[in-house]
């Protein structure tokens, strides 16, 4: 220091150069060129995406929004039956496989008075079930002709239980159109 009191140029260059000095990275495990790929982002790095101007973390906030609206889609469709069609090809999309789910969508369309509609329901289940899932596929078939001996004409019946035939084993899809038509008391209709 001067005698002043003050610190001389020679000396606050000094100070500063050793003040700023920047400390060096310790690598323990090594270099690796994929490990900045491997962990995110510090905040030190500035990055514009990772907070807004007043310094909240967007990603985060981006995260709860997410998990609150997914709760919000699927909190009720476990404890309660779907109520409009949206909400079962919201659930179909999940479960494309579930014979129970796409048939309780043909009931739901036949309360409202939609048989064709509950027909093409069938007919897409059909197509969309995995080839590997034989009962899932079954179940459909039956629900069809439940539908068919319900609301449809001898011709409509002997044209799906004829598809239904090919489709499965035919022994299979006789007994159960027999064991429909027997409930039903419809007996004179002929196979």
């Amino acid at each position: 220091m001067d005698v002043d009191g003050q610190e001389s140029p020679k000396q606050k260059i000094r100070e500063l150069s050793v003040s700023s000095s920047v400390p060096a990275i310790k690598l323990s495990g090594g270099f690796k060129w994929s490990a900045a790929d491997d962990e995110p982002m510090n905040s030190a790095s500035g990055s514009s995406d990772d907070t807004e101007g007043d310094g909240t973390p967007v990603k985060a906030e981006r995260r709860k929004k997410k998990k609150a609206i997914q709760q919000d889609l699927t909190a009720n469709m476990h404890n309660k039956a779907p109520e409009s069609s949206a909400e079962f090809e919201r659930l179909l999309r999940v479960t494309p496989n579930s014979s129970f789910l796409w048939i309780q969508f043909m009931s739901f369309q036949l309360q409202l008075s939609e048989i064709d509609k509950a027909r093409e329901i069938g007919r897409r289940a059909l197509q969309v079930i995995s080839f590997r899932e034989e009962q899932e596929k079954l179940n459909v078939w039956i629900a069809l002709l439940n539908l068919e001996v319900m609301y449809g004409t001898d011709e409509s019946l002997d044209t799906l239980h004829a598809e239904a035939a090919k489709a499965n084993d035919s022994k299979t899809v006789y007994l159960k159109l027999a064991s429909i038509l027997e409930e039903t008391g419809k007996l004179e209709v002929s196979i």
